[in-house]
């Protein structure tokens, strides 16, 4: 399930060529004294990559973003280079065909 969400759902924005990746997008409205603000969020984007064999874990949230306020596309994008950076730094060879990289 966590997958899809990557392959086609709301965090196409993490995919990493050449890896599996899972992951799950969050947008949620802030707390405040008077209950749920309408216009202050937090964006977010969880994900697990190699999603076969997990090396890396990255939790992205962003407080208050501005213009988009959902976690596919303000956070999703910064998991994708974070983790990338991750995967290089690991030396974590790739685990899906170049063809299918969200797979």
């Amino acid at each position: 399930m966590l997958r899809d969400v990557v392959i086609q759902g709301t965090g196409t924005a993490a995919a990493i060529p050449g890896y599996t990746v899972a992951g799950k997008t969050g947008t949620a409205n802030k707390p405040t004294s008077q209950g749920y603000s309408t216009s202050k969020y937090v964006a977010s984007f969880v994900g697990i990559v190699p999603a076969k064999h997990p090396r890396a874990v990255v939790l992205v949230m962003i407080d208050e973003p501005h213009g988009a306020i959902w976690g596919g596309v303000v956070a999703a994008p910064a998991f994708q280079k974070i983790a990338q950076f991750d995967l290089q730094y690991l030396s974590v060879p790739p685990d899906a065909p170049q063809t299918a990289s969200a797979r």
